[in-house]
């Protein structure tokens, strides 16, 4: 498979299938870039669709960094990815990896023509909103996740399936895909630290000038929807939800998944809802407390 050079030495795996104008998918956590394939069968036909494996995953060397400052270096890989295409690209991310993919278009908005995030795990949006649930509860759920598996549980991983997709969804997996979920239990657990220790700053997310969509599916549980309605306050975001679907949208729903990629980007800074305005002036509240 072809790559690029990370800016640490190492070599960032991707797949690449298609033609035309670039588009890459950025995958989430655990897994490879192969988690898009429903969809990029379909990109393909409009688009050269690029694949990464993120760096730990798949065929991708790994990053030697604390989770503090994980996700920023996998954004600076995948900016590597983008700035090979020689050509502006469309940017998508799926859960982890639409955290990923916000640092990527941090680093490189001119090259990004429109971001599509498809529930990211980006938990600090609703820091930053600052008018969305109270957060506590929920990051307590997610470091004590880390917690165990850091201390050798990799069982563990068992209750994040569950709570991203129902009661008993884990007992109802292959054997297989339970053991791979246990086997990369600890490389989860480390990007969801990495995801509870986000810093991107309101100036940089104001940045991103771009149209973007965020979506989330309507069964999955409630974080979903408040960390979408939340990263909502970029300057040219719309909300949308996927009917019917849970976290595991780009196997169950990839044809709204696509649909969502190629729609037209009508939102401009001069259209935004009501609701719209009302995040942007609360992002402007935070800053001035800043």
């Amino acid at each position: 498979m072809p790559s690029v050079t990370q800016p640490s030495g190492g070599k960032l795996i991707y797949r690449e299938i298609g033609s035309g104008a670039p588009l890459i998918l950025v995958h989430g956590s655990p897994g490879d870039g192969r988690a898009w394939w429903r969809v990029a069968e379909r990109l393909a036909e409009r688009h050269r669709v690029l694949m990464p494996d993120l760096p730990g995953y798949g065929g991708s060397d790994p990053l030697a960094v604390e989770a503090l400052g994980q996700t920023e270096a996998i954004g600076a890989a995948v900016k590597v990815l983008i700035e090979s295409c020689g050509t502006p690209v469309r940017l998508c991310g799926h859960s982890y990896g639409g955290n990923v993919a916000l640092h990527a278009a941090v680093k490189c908005a001119d090259s990004v023509l429109s971001l599509a995030l498809f529930e990211p795990v980006f938990f600090r949006a609703m820091d930053l909103a600052g008018d969305g649930p109270d957060i506590e509860p929920l990051s307590g759920f997610f470091a004590d996740y880390a917690d165990r598996v850091a201390g050798f549980e990799p069982a563990a991983i068992s209750e994040m399936i569950d709570y991203w997709f129902g009661s008993g969804a884990f007992v109802l997996l292959p054997a297989r895909v339970q053991g791979f979920l246990r086997d990369a239990a600890p490389k989860n657990a480390f990007d969801v630290s990495a995801s509870l220790a986000e810093q991107l700053t309101i100036d940089q997310l104001a940045g991103l000038t771009m149209p973007v969509i965020v979506a989330y599916g309507s069964e999955s549980p409630s974080v979903a929807p408040s960390i979408a309605k939340a990263v909502r306050f970029l300057p040219q975001a719309r909300l949308e939800a996927i009917l019917g679907a849970n976290h595991g949208m780009l196997d169950s729903h990839p044809e709204a998944v696509v649909n969502l990629i190629l729609a037209p980007n009508s939102c401009s800074s001069n259209q935004k809802s009501p609701d719209t305005r009302h995040r942007t002036n609360g992002l402007q509240r935070e800053r001035d407390r800043q």
